[in-house]
């Protein structure tokens, strides 16, 4: 038979050890929802909020029936312990679940609930939860010493065993129990139900804390890897920047340019030594003579006035494109670009800078200023070509031409004054021998 004597001085331990968990709950509740958590966490988090649950149904045993304290309080203990069971294989990465996780809790209060309603038995009830819990902690322990990464031995394995300790404490209060028999109840003045209730309020804040600590430190060692492999990246991509051969260049947000590539070196003769980190529309200088926005800074913040000094200027999916711009500082005589530039967005899309490359397309433009030209000629000359056509009387004799008023006009005249052709008198061998008798 249960007895209804409170033990206060155990009840009072136990209110601490509810309380500690309760804190614990809250704090890998407050990670779980705050910062990036692995799987598995979810579960550790469930799993302390099930422990604390239990305390508090244990702990007030006597002012609510008892048989919600006895079922409810070890199932949530025997939930919890599945629950750990469960969130480290998750968080380990060891596949899939194994029926054991539900076979033992499951198994355990089918027992405790035979004990409480069929034969009313407390020594069989510890029994069959103490064991149950221990069946699902001990390989929790045993996963977390061996799973270890290397460089966090240390860490997994203290946890490891803060968990067999616990695992220990159980069985021993259990082996306690079973001696007693019937004698003992739940807040009994037993210097081993003390001595284990003292125990677990630091064993259980080291095992959650363990876990608080093992998420962190894989949440560490991820940043770090992604540090380094970002850095990695970053210098590649400077590198492949630097060896373009189009002259580019990046500012961040605030207009400081980033990166300047040997190719706009060549163009302007500036170093980037002497150009990184300038700001104030520095980079604007060797191109225009002046501070003013370009389109790297028209694509991040728009100014039609600005917008409007470029001889050519579309927008395609959100990169602004000027196919020419004449530059006369730059080169003898002056340089022709074209340019295109972008913003650069983080992960959450904020634009946190942008980027432009030009190409000379001098060559090209005086190219075709030159067609131009040498069109605009052609088509002047057309214009001024006088051309002979239809029929043209002339006299068979002497070879005059008659025009559309009636008289007779010399051939020469008249094709002089119908085309751009002029005429220049001599006498052929012929003539000369027939007319002159040379």
């Amino acid at each position: 038979m249960e007895a209804n004597t409170l033990g206060l001085d155990i009840r009072t331990l136990f209110a601490a050890l509810t309380l500690v968990a309760a804190c614990l709950a809250v704090a890998l509740s407050f990670t779980a929802l705050t910062q990036k958590t692995y799987p598995g966490f979810k579960q550790w988090t469930l799993a302390a909020v099930a422990m604390a649950a239990s305390y508090f149904l244990l702990m007030i045993r006597g002012t609510v029936p008892l048989g919600v304290s006895v079922i409810l309080g070890n199932g949530c203990f025997a939930a919890a312990a599945a629950l750990f069971f469960a969130g480290t294989r998750r968080f380990l990465g060891l596949g899939p679940m194994p029926r054991y996780q539900l076979v033992v809790p499951l198994a355990a209060m089918v027992l405790l609930a035979w004990f409480y309603w069929g034969h009313e038995w407390f020594a069989m009830r510890a029994l069959a939860i103490s064991l149950g819990i221990a069946a699902l902690l001990l390989p929790v322990a045993w996963w977390l010493f061996h799973h270890a990464p290397r460089g966090q031995r240390p860490l997994y394995g203290g946890t490891a065993g803060v968990i067999l300790l616990f695992c220990l404490a159980v069985l021993g209060r259990l082996l306690d129990t079973l001696l007693q028999g019937t004698q003992l109840v739940i807040f009994s003045q037993s210097m081993v139900q003390a001595g284990y209730f003292l125990l677990a309020i630091p064993l259980q804040t080291l095992w959650l804390v363990g876990f608080l600590i093992i998420n962190q430190t894989r949440l560490s060692d991820e940043l770090t890897r992604s540090k380094a492999e970002l850095a990695i990246t970053a210098d590649n991509l400077e590198r492949i920047l630097d060896f373009l051969p189009d002259p580019t260049w990046v500012v961040d947000q605030e207009g400081r340019v980033l990166f300047w590539n040997r190719a706009v070196e060549e163009l302007t003769g500036i170093k980037a030594r002497d150009m990184l980190g300038k700001g104030g529309y520095e980079y604007a200088l060797p191109f225009y003579g002046e501070r003013r926005p370009i389109l790297i800074d028209l694509v991040r913040e728009r100014d039609d006035s600005w917008a409007s000094a470029y001889l050519t200027l579309s927008e395609k999916d959100g990169r602004l494109i000027s196919s020419r711009s004449f530059h006369p500082l730059l080169g003898a005589g002056g340089t022709y670009l074209a340019g295109t530039a972008a913003c650069l967005y983080d992960e959450q899309g904020r634009v946190i800078g942008a980027i432009e490359t030009v190409r000379d397309i001098s060559q090209g433009e005086l190219d075709r200023l030159e067609r131009e030209a040498l069109i605009d000629q052609l088509q002047e000359a057309l214009n001024n070509v006088k051309t002979l056509k239809g029929l043209i009387p002339i006299c068979s004799h002497c070879k005059k031409i008659r025009r559309d008023e009636g008289y007779w006009e010399r051939l020469e005249a008249y094709i002089s004054e119908h085309s751009e052709a002029e005429f220049s008198h001599g006498i052929c061998p012929e003539c000369r021998e027939k007319y002159y008798n040379y």
